[in-house]
């Protein structure tokens, strides 16, 4: 994203979006989605589950799709009366974070990331994935995506880690978890093999140099194989050419013409003709030679081709391959069979590189082929490969040495460019080298009809997603390479012995203390004796001198001390302050140990309580809890935080860890510090956690708060930290942890991370801790998910790793319901990208439209899993013909409401009564549209919900609004006030039912038309119900606007206008007749007098002879329809009583005079005067001629 598209772009803004920053504040200042996850929840829990953003990267147009479809389901589950958690989370490991650090820094490669240090390089990571948090929190604020923001799931934090650890510990146990050696797609850029589903996201279509080459037959003079490859760096690593059994090939004699003398300056132009034989596949001579004369000499299947030898076309490995390797030479630079040899192109032999092709590794394998690299892990060409050493395989200038080289040697048969879907790395572009690689892999592969059976569960929308792209990729899944030889990921949890033959997966940081070689200490905390500043609760801190033990505080003490007697102390080691000091000394006598040689030491002192010192400890301890989130970090004025104090406890800890070995060491200090013991040990992580306010737990609420002179053992051994000694599980500090086998051999962990798609595929377990902390949750009610959604690219990533993680735990499908989502394009269908300056900006979207606007796009415009191509005028197209009729539609409603008459009459659960047509109608079109939008909503189909909404609006506006426009200016109160409750009901119900799409609009036209026993959001509100759907109303209401149309056909036919009033229509003679509620509805439409059945060919046939009477009643129409008009240019509400002030003939008097009752009644003027008005211009309405004015 450009530096452009900042949330700080103000263009115009629409008036919606206006409204929408407005309803912003509201719920923030109301709480409304707090109240939301508060709320009762009779039907029970909802889980969804977020997939995670990274936030090292700028929120575009196209987060808004999969957030808006992500967003609507679980309003409408909570509005359903379903608890719907809504936990964010941030996706912060992986490639992308790594490559935006090594761009800050201009690295080019893993070398430069270790020269700068690998602590340092991590931490950076760690910060840089927080680099647009801000502007995400904004965005997904302002699109209206209600999602817990204040307490995500990181996937970088330990407790994740933790999780994660756990599962692979479970994988292993199960026998699934396994190294190997073999080719694997490999990035040289970053150093690191890809999984299969990484290597699907990022093909690319490339021309490359391809080139046809002849391997010279051993024996058999001019005589060679044609071998075919893409990949031309391959080359130097042939050691065998592979056919296929029963494939039919043919030697094939052809005239060459050569220079004589080749390379002889005197004589370039000599040249000679000689025969040469060439071996391939019959079938694909006709491509091989299209124009060339040749003549078969032999034919036979390729059963008698396996065993013949070549002459090798580089002999770089022969020089250099291992004693072990080398007895294998025999073997190589023959051909043999391989079933993976076709006819479709090429020669229909095949070079094998064993080293760099996974069929070539397979046939290597199995026929005892030497193996040995010509081409390091950077993807360069080794030392020892002469004029190609130190080359990129993938430089096109690499092929052209390598084509001259066999140019030059007459090997070199054809050369082409050959266009074809290459292998990228998904994240930094760079084509992928296939290669020989020691990895770790997850047989997922063993599990492939388990995966496929739990997929079978899954609702998918759309259908075919499950059954095709997904359901495609499982059927031929493969295993899971997990291994990534980079840096900030989560570290694989497996150690192992020096010889290999030993290793241990951890799965746990209790587990890891437990293994962790350590100096065979063991400490025991000690909190000082009882104090009078203790009694009475206060801070005691800058004058500690006088805060003494009292005598209960020395019996505290005394009976403390006597569980030491057996533990042998060796070392006492105290806090320098009066308290901690007093007690120490009263311990070692009781011990007899010297007072001389207990150890002060100023790390180990009580919190600095800043400017609460010497005042209630509950008054720090409220400041704490009040600083929120960050309460682990947060300094007291003057003060210090728990972190410092983590910090120079953990400098302490681990300093007498490394100075003494095999002692019992008591370590007297205070409250605070005591717990911060356990922190640094491993024992309790703060993160994630709310501060707990002291009781019988304290700081967080699964730590007992330490009593005066109570001595607890501390179970510690050296863990992975960070410079602060903060727990810290990622390289470089995990691999400084040494283990011990089970046979009493130091293990080292293995130098890998994981992929990173293994985080978001964990994030069902690991976002909770799981199993460590709420596994209840998890087991009854967390896994699977009721819903999740994302893009469709994710059924090879976070779909994908979800399902086979679930299935792998033994748990079966990750997610119940999925809808899978296309990608939004620019308008000509073309992926959106900076370089062609087609990429939309979101908050100039938003301020132009509205995030309204934008979302029931999005819903709308087609079906949720086709890509979107967004075009600017059907979002304006949205706002024109859907938001603006609806809120004209509020506006002629709140014109004529009477507030206090439609509180007394109507609410919100009740349905209005009326036997007027139009309201019976449009509340049976009302329980006919909440009917289906439930259906669907609960089949997740968004499509279908919003079109029939926005078709409804439509009805609602152009057909029961316009005909009950004269009811609510009506002096039939009875009638008045149905229209009015009928309406308002209808626009509450319409507020709710779109509640899940535009949360905004929703919420605004609500907070206008609810009552005051109404929820205070509609957000909070249940779900409508289904009204009773009166199907035969519904069907006589669409015959009479079907023949109302075909009336308005002919009338248009006729070129009469709709206000001309006609004598008459008929209507064909049917099965059943319509009522006459719908036959006076028809006539009004079509403005005639009498309307009859007849037998008559068409379905309606109207009378078009206009008698003098229509047309002086047509006129008077015209000229009500511009006293109307100019009400409106006047701005006149339906409340200003006005008085008609005419200026005409007396032709155009007697007319007015004529048609009163109906210009009054329908203009809603009090009276008409006959004046003089000069000024005015004049109406010409056939042969009358008017001016008109208002008098107020």
């Amino acid at each position: 994203m450009t530096e452009d598209f900042k949330p700080n772009f103000k263009p115009k803004k629409h008036k919606l979006a206006e409204s929408e920053e407005k309803i912003l504040e509201f719920w923030k200042k109301q709480e409304i989605f707090k109240k939301t996850l508060e709320k009762k929840s009779p039907k029970g829990e909802f889980v969804f589950y977020e997939g995670p953003p990274t936030a090292n990267g700028r929120p575009h147009i196209g987060h808004i799709v999969p957030r808006a479809f992500k967003d609507a389901i679980p309003r409408y589950k909570t509005m359903q009366g379903y608890h719907v958690r809504r936990k964010g989370g941030w996706d912060t490991h992986g490639l992308p974070v790594e490559l935006e650090v090594e761009k800050q820094h201009g690295f080019k490669s893993k070398k430069d990331i270790e020269a700068y240090g690998v602590a340092k390089f991590n931490q950076e990571c760690k910060e840089n994935v927080w680099k647009y948090v801000d502007e995400w929190e904004k965005f997904t604020d302002r699109i209206g995506y209600w999602v817990d923001q204040e307490n995500p799931y990181i996937t970088y934090q330990n407790s994740y880690i933790e999780s994660i650890w756990w599962i692979i510990k479970q994988i292993s146990d199960k026998k699934l978890l396994y190294k190997d050696y073999r080719v694997v797609p490999w990035c040289p850029r970053c150093g690191t093999a890809l999984s299969s589903h990484e290597l699907a996201q990022g093909y690319e279509n490339v021309k490359d140099l391809a080139i046809t080459v002849k391997f010279k037959v051993k024996g058999h003079d001019n005589t060679y194989f044609l071998a075919w490859t893409t990949t031309p760096w391959t080359l130097p690593g042939n050691i065998a050419l592979a056919v296929g059994e029963d494939v039919a090939y043919v030697k094939i004699k052809k005239i060459v013409i050569k220079n004589k003398y080749f390379g002889v300056k005197e004589s370039p132009t000599a040249t000679t003709a000689i025969d040469e034989y060439y071996i391939l596949a019959k079938d694909l001579l006709p491509k091989v030679f299209p124009n060339d004369k040749y003549t078969i000499v032999m034919e036979t299947k390729g059963h008698k081709l396996i065993g013949l030898s070549y002459e090798p076309l580089y002999n770089f490995l022969t020089d250099i391959l291992s004693s072990n390797e080398r007895t294998k030479l025999e073997k190589a630079f023959k051909v043999y069979a391989a079933d993976f040899v076709t006819t479709v192109d090429g020669t229909g032999i095949v070079h094998i590189a064993p080293m760099y092709g996974i069929d070539d590794f397979n046939l290597g394998s199995k026929s005892g082929l030497p193996k040995h690299h010509l081409v390091s892990d950077s993807g360069h060409f080794m030392e020892y490969t002469g004029f190609l050493a130190g080359r990129f395989v993938k430089d096109g200038e690499t092929s052209v040495e390598i084509i001259k080289d066999l140019a030059h040697r007459e090997l070199l048969f054809k050369k082409d460019k050959h266009e074809h879907s290459y292998p990228h790395c998904w994240r930094c572009k760079t084509p992928l080298i296939y290669f020989a690689r020691d990895s770790w892999y997850i047989r997922v592969s063993e599990l492939r009809n388990k995966l496929i059976k739990e997929n079978k569960k899954i609702n998918w929308e759309p259908e075919h997603i499950g059954e095709g792209r997904f359901g495609e990729w499982l059927q031929d899944v493969k295993d899971w390479a997990i291994s990534r030889e980079r840096y900030w990921g989560t570290p694989l949890p497996i150690w192992q012995t020096a010889n290999g033959r030993e290793t241990l997966v951890v799965d746990s940081i209790e587990n890891l203390r437990k293994r962790a070689v350590n100096a065979g200490n063991r400490y025991f905390i000690m909190r000082h004796g009882g104090t009078k500043c203790n009694k009475n609760e206060i801070v005691s801190f800058k004058h500690e001198s006088s805060d003494h033990i009292t005598e209960e505080g020395k019996r505290q003490i005394k009976k403390s001390t006597e569980s030491l007697r057996r533990k042998k102390i060796d070392i006492i080691i105290s806090s320098p302050f009066v308290r901690t000091m007093e007690t120490a000394c009263q311990v070692a006598q009781i011990l007899g140990i010297p007072e001389s040689e207990i150890i002060a030491d100023g790390r180990i002192k009580e919190i600095n309580p800043g400017n609460f010192d010497g005042r209630d400890w509950n008054e720090y301890h409220r400041a704490m809890y009040a600083s929120g989130p960050n309460w682990f970090e947060s300094t007291m004025p003057s003060g210090e935080s728990l972190k410092d104090i983590q910090k120079r406890v953990g400098s302490f800890l681990y300093e007498i860890e490394e100075k003494y070995k095999g002692k019992n060491i008591l370590i007297v200090t205070h409250g605070g510090p005591a717990w911060i013991f356990h922190v640094v040990a491993g024992l309790y992580m703060p993160e994630n956690k709310k501060y707990e306010v002291p009781g019988t737990h304290i700081f967080v609420n699964d730590f007992r708060r330490f009593n005066n002179a109570e001595i607890r053992e501390l179970p510690f051994s050296p863990l992975p930290h960070d410079c602060d000694f903060s727990i810290d599980l990622h390289k470089p500090y995990i691999d400084n942890i040494v283990l011990l086998s089970d046979s009493g051999e130091r293990m080292n962990r293995i130098r890998e991370v994981m992929d990173v798609w293994f985080d978001s595929g964990a994030m069902p377990f690991a976002q909770d801790h799981y199993p460590f902390e709420n596994k209840k949750f998890l087991d009854k009610t967390g896994f699977p998910a009721d819903f999740i959604s994302e893009a469709i690219d994710q059924t090879r990533g976070w779909f994908y790793t979800l399902h086979a993680v679930g299935v792998l735990l033994g748990k079966g499908r990750a997610y119940k319901n999925v809808i899978c989502l296309g990608h939004i394009l620019d308008k000509e269908g073309k992926k959106m990208s900076k370089s062609v300056g087609n990429v939309v900006n979101p908050w100039e979207m938003i301020d132009r439209y509205s995030v309204d606007a934008l979302r029931f796009w999005m819903y709308s415009v087609n079906q949720s899993g086709d890509s979107k191509n967004f075009d600017e005028k059907t979002v304006d197209e949205i706002v024109k013909r859907f938001f603006n009729i609806l809120s004209n539609v509020y506006s002629f409603y709140e014109l004529y409401a009477d507030k206090n008459q439609h509180e007394r009459v109507e609410t919100e659960a009740n349905i209005p009564e009326s036997k007027n047509i139009l309201d019976k109608w449009i509340l049976s079109r009302l329980a006919e549209l909440t009917e289906l939008v439930t259906n669907k909503l609960d089949n997740y189909k968004l499509l279908e919900p919003t079109r029939t909404i926005r078709e409804f609006v439509s009805d609602l506006s152009t057909w029961y609004l316009r005909r009950s426009r004269d009811r609510f200016k009506s002096d039939d109160i009875n009638d008045k006030t149905a229209a009015l409750c009928t309406t308002r009901y209808v626009l509450l119900t319409i507020s709710k039912l779109l509640a899940p799409f535009t949360p905004f609009y929703a919420e605004d036209l609500f907070s206008k038309v609810k009552s005051q026993t109404d929820l205070e959001s509609v957000h909070l509100s249940l779900w409508p119900k289904a009204g009773k759907i009166n199907k035969k109303l519904l069907g006589d209401m669409q015959e009479t606007r079907r023949l109302v149309t075909l009336g308005l056909e002919q009338r248009s036919k006729a070129n009469i206008k709709v206000r001309q009033p006609l004598s008459s229509a008929k209507i064909k003679i049917a099965k059943v007749k319509l009522g006459t509620e719908s036959i006076g509805l028809i006539k009004d439409e079509l403005n005639v007098k009498e309307i009859s059945y007849a037998d008559i060919k068409n379905d309606i046939e109207i009378d078009i002879n206009i008698t003098e009477q229509l047309r002086r009643e047509g006129i008077a129409r015209d000229l009500i329809r511009s006293i109307q008009e100019l009400r409106k240019t006047e701005g006149l509400t339906v409340g200003d009583k006005v008085v008609l002030l005419l200026d005409s003939d007396e032709k155009a008097k007697e007319l007015v005079h004529a048609y009163l009752r109906d210009i009054k009644k329908i203009t809603l003027v009090t009276g008409i005067e006959y004046v003089h008005l000069p000024h005015v211009a004049e109406l010409v309405i056939e042969e009358y001629r008017f001016k008109i004015e208002f008098k107020r």
